[in-house]
């Protein structure tokens, strides 16, 4: 989080134009476009659009083949720090969990982080058919639906959002439903296709989920009319969740491949964070919960808020830690360099070990509670 001054005079606008960075697909297209708006309202400048392109714009394969979420960002980090753009935006969730040195991240408001299904005739994941074909890139998705509806068929498919909701909705459809990002759809204004927001006690989002990551060079930050256009645009609930769900991903070494869902939230003064973990197969899974207070928001603007970053960042680790005791990295593939070193920090209030509600609804879907017919 930068350190945002208290105090001083503001400058007047730079009479050049501030050139966003983006990647060059549709949703990535529009997503910057709400961002560069928004800038040019706070800075009185105006914004230029800078397209790049990523090398997960033009590989193909799962994510995991390509070398993982950085595939969609180094490029633009590259034309962030060698002048190309002074701006860049991604999904957060393709951002490594590493800080990148000489680049600061801002987070604006989240949209919903849950996932959707998309099925003709608004059908669930409770009434789908039995063996339907169900259609995701993600094996994190993959995992969970197999969790609650082991009968389904699940395929793994690549593509923009028209392309894979063409193999659920299209003329030529050759799957039953896809499962897909809500906040990309409503970006899009896609929301017309889909037929059940899946509820995050069935399936976990990715960490970051739904959230905008607006990364500039550190440096930028003397300009004091951006510092002030980007403290402005950071929204401190999304920005004390993510860290949350990003430093559980970081303390898990989690990469794309593995089958990890993070949800946090900022409520009645604390930050809670549900995590979960799964066998790809979705045979089995763990999940914990917990929660921490925040400290009040007095004194320094920028002590405060350092240390309400340090409370989500401490719960997020406590939080892997619990996974990691209870045997996560027997189930997916991660690196278990949380086990063993736990976190001192004063200890969250933690939620039973077993989420009674979490569990029944699985268990109401695995266990025959879904109406789909056999064929």
């Amino acid at each position: 989080m930068p350190k945002w001054g208290e105090t001083g005079s503001v400058s007047p606008a730079g009479t050049t134009p501030l050139r966003v960075g983006t990647r060059g697909s549709a949703l990535a297209t529009t997503q910057t476009g709400h961002v560069a708006r928004r800038l040019e309202e706070l800075t009185g400048r105006d914004v230029e659009i800078v397209r790049i392109r990523t090398d997960g714009d033009v590989l193909t394969g799962s994510l995991a083949q390509m070398g993982g979420t950085g595939v969609f960002v180094t490029a633009l980090r590259e034309a962030l720090l060698d002048g190309r753009c002074d701006v860049a935006v991604h999904s957060l969730k393709d951002l490594p969990t590493e800080p990148a040195p000489g680049l600061t991240v801002i987070t604006p408001e989240r949209e919903n982080p849950r996932d959707v299904l998309c099925a003709r005739g608004g059908l669930t994941i409770t009434t789908l058919r039995r063996g339907a074909r169900v259609g995701t890139g993600s094996p994190r998705r993959a995992a969970q639906l197999r969790s609650v509806r082991p009968d389904l068929d699940v395929v793994d498919i690549r593509g923009n959002v028209d392309t894979r909701l063409a193999r659920a909705l299209g003329e030529e459809a050759d799957l039953d439903a896809v499962v897909l990002a809500y906040a990309g759809l409503a970006r899009l204004g896609r929301l017309e296709a889909v037929s059940e927001v899946i509820d995050t006690a069935i399936m976990a989002p990715a960490a970051g989920q739904g959230a905008l990551a607006v990364e500039v060079r550190t440096s930028s930050l003397d300009d004091p009319v951006l510092a002030r256009a980007l403290h402005d645009l950071d929204h401190e609930p999304t920005r004390l969740a993510v860290l949350a769900e990003r430093a559980l991903l970081g303390r898990l070494e989690a990469g794309c491949a593995a089958p990890v869902g993070a949800h946090a939230v900022v409520e009645d003064g604390d930050v809670a964070l549900t995590a979960v973990v799964a066998r790809v197969d979705g045979a089995e899974q763990l999940t914990h919960s917990a929660r921490a207070a925040l400290p009040p928001s007095a004194g320094s603007l920028a002590a405060a808020a350092t240390a309400r970053d340090d409370v989500a960042r401490g719960l997020g680790a406590r939080v892997a830690d619990a996974l990691l005791a209870d045997g996560a990295a027997r189930l997916a593939p991660l690196r278990e360099t949380g086990a063993g070193t736990p976190v001192l920090d004063a200890p969250a209030a933690e939620a039973p070990a077993t989420d009674r509600a979490v569990e029944a609804a699985r268990e109401q879907l695995r266990d025959g509670g879904y109406r789909g017919a056999a064929e």
